[in-house]
């Protein structure tokens, strides 16, 4: 590990090899339980980026149906999580929050427009803007993730996730404040029927940055349109390919279809986060 060869550079003289092999092991002891990804995950910060477009109501509605799945996927889980952050944003600046939480990548408390769940949803249960633990995750995340369907139809999803973990949504006294955390797994689930025009290398980098430059400590869960999708490209539907290569450019990513089942498809991609977790 890194932490074998680093160690080296500041161990000093006059030790013996059996203080020296000590001071290794406590070193690399020490990095792992500062991993989020070492060992299995403690903590968990989950962000799903939802399209508010006017081609999203059936879809929005099969992730609200099929969340249960995932949230007995986290349930199982809680025997090495020590705590989980839930967060919603749209692909638009979004209305019906407020203040500063308007903006682009501005964690949903408050639903508005046509389709949506229309609806005071949080401040949750502990305060936040974002969801944990303490709250009914299957009454506050079905309220958050009916995002309607009145934004742009010019989607930036990728955006909205970097400027959601970013630091001007995430500094002191900011709409995201405390949501995304040093020490836990990020865990980003794009649900879209379009493509971003975003670049994704830059915004790969950006991302990478938020997490402290550690890309093993994300995973990209995509319910999109993949090129060669079996999908319906009715209306404003497209094929994505820029978000298919984004996602793919993760070390730990899934992809599947946004007219299929999501129930199936939260059980393949937890499956990507336990492995992430448990990934040395």
């Amino acid at each position: 590990m890194l932490a074998v060869i680093s160690s080296w550079a500041v161990l000093g003289c006059g030790r013996s090899p059996f203080d020296l092999e000590d001071e290794l092991v406590q070193l690399d002891e020490a990095v792992e339980l500062n991993d989020p990804v070492t060992g299995g995950c403690r903590k968990v910060d989950y962000l799903f980026v939802i399209d508010n477009s006017a081609s999203m109501g059936d879809n929005q509605s099969k992730l609200v149906d099929s969340f249960d799945v995932f949230i007995d996927g986290v349930e199982r889980s809680q025997d090495t999580l020590e705590s989980i952050h839930v967060g919603v944003v749209s692909t638009d600046g979004y209305a019906g929050n407020e203040g500063s939480c308007t903006g682009f990548g501005g964690l949903i408390t408050t639903t508005t427009g046509h389709n949506s769940s229309q609806a005071q949803c949080g401040p949750y249960a502990e305060g936040h803007n974002y969801m944990t633990e303490a709250d009914d995750l299957r009454e506050t995340f079905t309220c958050a993730a009916q995002v309607g369907t009145t934004g742009s139809n010019a989607e930036h999803p990728i955006d909205a996730l970097v400027a959601a973990v970013g630091d001007e949504m995430s500094g002191p006294g900011e709409c995201n404040e405390g949501f995304i955390r040093d020490d836990a797994l990020l865990v980003a689930v794009i649900v879209t029927d379009e493509d971003d025009a975003a670049s994704g290398r830059y915004r790969f980098e950006q991302l990478v940055e938020a997490k402290g430059g550690r890309a093993d400590n994300i995973v990209m869960v995509g319910l999109i349109n993949e090129p060669g999708t079996a999908c319906s490209l009715s209306g404003h539907a497209r094929e994505a390919p820029n978000l298919y290569g984004f996602i793919g450019s993760f070390l730990h990513s899934f992809v599947a279809p946004v007219c299929g089942d999501y129930g199936v498809a939260f059980e393949q991609a937890l499956a990507v986060v336990e492995a992430a977790c448990w990934d040395a």
